[in-house]
């Protein structure tokens, strides 16, 4: 469960890094859209991976 925890925060927490690149990527006047692209697919990765590990998580915490 500890393990659980942990995953989950470290997924947060890059979730938050990639949130902040992409916006920050799309403030600038001369934008990249390849790395835009790049940043939201793995924005997307790991928002699905933090689903799953809630998913898993609650569905461990319901069997005990």
């Amino acid at each position: 469960m500890v393990l659980t925890q942990t995953s989950l925060e470290n997924l947060k927490v890059q979730h938050a890094y990639l949130d902040a690149a992409l916006r920050h990527e799309e403030e600038l006047i001369w934008k990249n859209l390849i790395k835009i692209e790049k940043l939201k697919k793995l924005k997307l990765k790991q928002k699905d991976a933090l689903l799953r590990l809630s998913i898993m998580q609650n569905r461990d915490g319901m069997s005990r």
